[in-house]
């Protein structure tokens, strides 16, 4: 492993050089880092440590600020095409996608398994952050960077496996951590190099994760559609009203059938006799004394004569 001494030296030449190498490619007319100059060379990151204990070694603190020093300098964009080179050309030395350009490259499993072809490299990752840390940066760091920001992303294809990410800038929305009451935020997208297998601890036992150093964290949260929201509004209070509407209409009309109905029966109740009234007539009937025909006057007569006659003789 380079000692801090040697690493500050190779860092120093790469700057030394950087002029030379321009002014040569100028006369040639040749770039060596074709087709993107602004990326760095990967062998600067031969000696980091993978699963090092204590996270970024004193040695490699150096390499560690040079590199996020470099990203604030270079254009984020220019940083997305070369990682997306990078991506294509790790594709075509793999057969399977080399002949299927439909697949997608899982490339979290990829870098995870194969930490020496990314290391030094620029890669984009897109996923959800669920913690979102920010600290002071070394006071000895030559490049006057002050504050880092530390989130710990979940790629899609990393499934519980966290990618670490380190990086100068956030969104202004985040610059305190993630928003209040939420404990995840989706769509973040990172460009950044691959810098090495981090080794950290998570319930009493020892993980690893790559980790990433980037120039900045892309949130873009999703948008609200008022227009959407507002038209939801109108069409509930419009099924309210109309709902009441058809309940009132619903009562006025039951009781416009409850008052029909009174009035058809107080009309026949009027035009029929009760039978109370029915009762009391039978029985004044019956309560009235007969009245007796008058004796015939000439049967009364018959009947005295006879009665009046003396009896037969015995002759007769």
């Amino acid at each position: 492993m380079l000692s801090s001494r040697r690493i500050r030296t190779l860092v120093g030449l790469v700057s030394l050089l950087a002029p030379l190498t321009l002014l040569a490619d100028e006369k040639t007319g040749e770039d060596p880092f074709k087709p993107f100059p602004e990326q760095l060379q990967p062998s600067l990151f031969n000696e980091v440590e993978d699963k090092a204990l204590g996270g970024v070694l004193d040695d490699e603190e150096t390499l560690y600020y040079y590199v996020l020093n470099h990203l604030q300098e270079t254009s984020l964009q220019d940083q997305k095409q070369a990682a997306e080179f990078n991506l294509q050309n790790r594709r075509s030395e793999l057969k399977t996608f080399r002949e299927h350009p439909e697949l997608k490259l899982p490339l979290f499993p990829d870098i995870f398994k194969n930490m020496k072809r990314w290391k030094g490299r620029l890669v984009t990752l897109t996923g959800r952050v669920r913690k979102l840390v920010h600290y002071p940066a070394s006071e000895d760091n030559k490049f006057g960077i002050k504050t880092l920001y530390e989130a710990w992303m979940f790629t899609d294809d990393s499934q519980q496996n966290p990618v670490v990410v380190i990086c100068t800038e956030v969104p202004p929305a985040l610059k305190n951590g993630l928003p209040e009451g939420t404990d995840v935020i989706d769509h973040v997208t990172v460009t950044g190099y691959v810098f090495k297998m981090y080794l950290y601890s998570a319930q009493d036992t020892s993980r690893i994760a790559p980790l990433i150093l980037a120039q900045r964290l892309e949130w873009t949260p999703p948008k609200t559609d008022e227009t959407g929201g507002q038209l939801f509004v109108v069409i509930l209070g419009t099924t309210f009203i109309l709902l009441m509407a058809g309940v009132g209409f619903m009562l006025w009309r039951n009781n416009q059938r409850d008052k029909e109905f009174r009035e058809k029966r107080l009309q026949t109740s009027q035009g029929e006799v009760s039978f109370d009234q029915l009762s009391s007539a039978t029985t004044s009937a019956e309560r009235m004394p007969q009245i007796k025909p008058p004796a015939n006057e000439t049967g009364s007569a018959r009947d005295s004569k006879s009665d009046s006659s003396p009896p037969d003789s015995p002759r007769s």
